[in-house]
């Protein structure tokens, strides 16, 4: 994975499983990106999605039972493009509500969600 492959990005991390937070913040670093979080809560990831500044954001479902939705919308209106990272790729909200975003099924290898997150690239502000 080449390093310049999101350098200069920020991208927003919300995930709540903390081995997987470590390595998908190892991979994004090694990428080029600056990364903010991992957000382990609803709450943190909401608060991130309204005030951090970002150009791409990776999202878990589930955090801790809550799922993340209302942050996932809070970026759209911010015009900030994000894919979903998660082990409930069946999820209806996921065609019902966000039929055109990126869906990584867990367990995904860190380089081919790398690769899934810069084809957002164009899309960011």
């Amino acid at each position: 994975m080449s390093r310049s492959t999101l350098a200069g990005c920020r991208v927003l991390l919300v995930e709540d499983e903390f081995l997987i937070a470590l390595e998908l913040a190892d991979a994004l670093e090694n990428a080029g990106a600056e990364v903010s979080g991992p957000h382990v809560t609803l709450a943190a990831a909401q608060q991130a999605a309204l005030q951090e500044p970002a150009d791409l954001a990776i999202l878990d479902i589930d955090l801790r039972g809550e799922e993340v939705f209302p942050a996932a919308e809070q970026l759209r209106q911010r015009g900030i493009p994000f894919l979903f990272y998660t082990g409930q790729p069946e999820r209806e909200t996921l065609r019902d509500v966000f039929p055109e975003v990126p869906v990584c099924v867990k367990p995904c290898l860190p380089a081919k969600l790398i690769g899934e997150l810069s084809r957002l690239l164009p899309m960011a502000a």
